[in-house]
């Protein structure tokens, strides 16, 4: 049996020497992953210019900021789901009158 510690999933680096603890960026985290060499041409060939970026850096962090936002969404829209009950959420008079008007 193997006591070996598994190796993290992500390294977290010094911040510069400059940062101060409240600041943006202060820190930072190298997070690796494997892909397919054909997808990571076609992302950065085919995909980066479109979206005006320039490096395999700025396409995993842009990725990520898109996973994060989706997971943010729908854990929002369970919460929503659980204070309601699956039931739909009551309308105000005045959100009623508007779509009524439009329909």
């Amino acid at each position: 049996m193997s006591t070996a510690v598994p190796e993290p999933a992500y390294r977290q680096e010094e911040p510069p020497k400059d940062a101060s603890p409240g600041r943006p960026g202060a820190g930072t985290v190298t997070v690796q992953a494997r892909i397919d060499a054909g997808f990571a041409r076609e992302l950065l060939e085919l995909d980066a210019p479109v979206l005006g970026l320039s490096s395999v850096s700025e396409l995993v962090r842009e990725g990520l900021r898109l996973l994060h936002r989706q997971a943010r969404e729908r854990a929002m829209a369970a919460a929503y789901d659980d204070f309601y009950g699956g039931e739909t959420a009551p309308v105000s008079e005045i959100t009623a009158a508007l779509w009524a008007e439009e329909g």
